[in-house]
């Protein structure tokens, strides 16, 4: 097998889920904590710290990142390298790409633009996008704002996993957004509007460009002014060039003939909307929560984007945001993932524990099973906590 191919292979297994090197493990019960926290009871710390550790040891999953806030303390570490290559430990606060969880965002910054009168999601999107960018959307006179941000529009996603291999083969081209755009549009229509579900970036690009018209900006000045800054998420921003300024995790997977493939130096500016946004665990727990109390947009306004439109099924989408229910544990989460090549985004808000759950892994390892072995340890682990009144 070719080594194109084999990346190709990867890339696309990749794209459909989000749905190695040596690990230097921080030592159990000497936590690498953040500064500024009510911090967990020492046992609790050290349980966490190793279950964290014995995961990426297990898998072979370079680094990792994570941050889960209680009612009562919140618990900031890492544990790992934040490179296979350098071994530069993985410490805490340090940025990563997001992925798709920066679809919750978009759909924040349309909620906030239907509270204030500027849309309504039920408008046809033609009412916002230009009649040349209209022309080439089938069904473009009858797909709603909503049907974009639940993904029923019927319109097809690009091909990313062939857009992340050509900026890796030229990292100092950007993809522009506009290139994903056309292929997706061209595959399209994939069934009318509102009768299927499917998963697609492009409905997110599109969003962006609504947003640019009702707002009277380019949607991310929009939402840096109204989320951002307001939330004093100095950590986050829109990913503008292909380097992460300070200290991050380097996104890897297993390459050929054992090489490892960077993809943290690409630009992702063919994105849009869809997944361009750089974080922390713990701005995106602070983003999570300010959602839910209302801080961002009305309870009214999150009950909407909370309900999962029926033509998801069991992927229990709603506007930007979902409901699953993670095996073994039979724990609710809400919230959002992410998956870029070399960097898988977990956040969740757990109901029944009012916990909020972030964090990052910077390779899938050989197989992405790894993810959920990692996450089911990491949410098992605070079930249990509750269960026996440790949080």
């Amino acid at each position: 097998m070719s080594p194109v191919r084999y990346t190709l292979i990867l890339l696309i297994v990749i794209a459909a889920v989000v749905s190695s090197g040596c690990t230097q493990t921080v030592t159990p019960g000497q936590p690498a904590i953040g500064k500024g926290q009510n911090l967990p009871p020492a046992l609790v710390s050290t349980d966490l710290q190793r279950t964290i550790g014995d995961g990426i040891r297990d898998t072979g999953i370079p680094g990792m990142q994570i941050e889960i806030a209680t009612p009562r303390w919140t618990w900031n570490s890492a544990a790992g390298n934040a490179s296979p290559v350098t071994g530069e430990p993985a410490q805490p606060g340090m940025r990563f790409l997001i992925a798709s969880v920066s679809k919750t965002f978009t759909s924040v910054a349309v909620q906030k633009l239907a509270e204030d009168k500027k849309l309504s999601l039920d408008d046809p999107i033609d009412r916002w996008l230009p009649a040349d960018l209209i022309t080439g959307i089938p069904n473009g006179h009858v797909i709603t704002v909503r049907q974009l941000l639940d993904h029923t529009s019927g319109i097809a996603d690009y091909d990313e996993s062939s857009i992340n291999l050509a900026e890796y083969q030229d990292p100092d081209t950007p993809v522009p957004y506009q290139t994903g755009l056309a292929q997706g549009l061209r595959a399209s229509p994939l069934y009318p509007p509102g009768t299927n579900y499917t998963y697609s970036n492009v409905n997110y690009i599109l969003l962006t460009l609504i947003v640019d018209k009702a707002a009277g900006v380019p949607y991310e000045d929009y939402a840096t002014r109204t989320i951002l800054v307001p939330l004093g998420m100095n950590d986050t921003f829109f990913q503008q060039t292909n380097h992460i300024p300070g200290p991050h995790m380097r996104a890897t997977m297993p390459g050929p003939n054992g090489t490892i493939m960077d993809f943290t130096d690409l630009y992702v500016q063919f994105d849009r909307g869809a997944g361009d946004i750089v974080s922390t665990t713990a701005d995106l727990n602070k983003f999570h929560r300010a959602l839910r109390e209302g801080k961002l947009i009305s309870k009214a306004s999150l009950a909407d984007m909370e309900k999962s439109t029926p033509q998801s099924g069991t992927a229990g989408y709603g506007l930007g945001y979902a409901t699953e229910v993670i095996a073994p544990a039979n724990l609710t989460v809400q919230g959002h993932t992410g998956g870029y090549p070399g960097s898988f985004t977990f956040w969740y808000y757990l109901p029944a524990k009012d916990t909020y759950v972030t964090f990052n892994l910077n390779s899938a390892g050989t197989s992405l099973d790894n993810l959920r072995i990692i996450r089911t340890a990491v949410l098992a682990h605070v079930n249990n906590e509750t269960v026996v009144g440790r949080i």
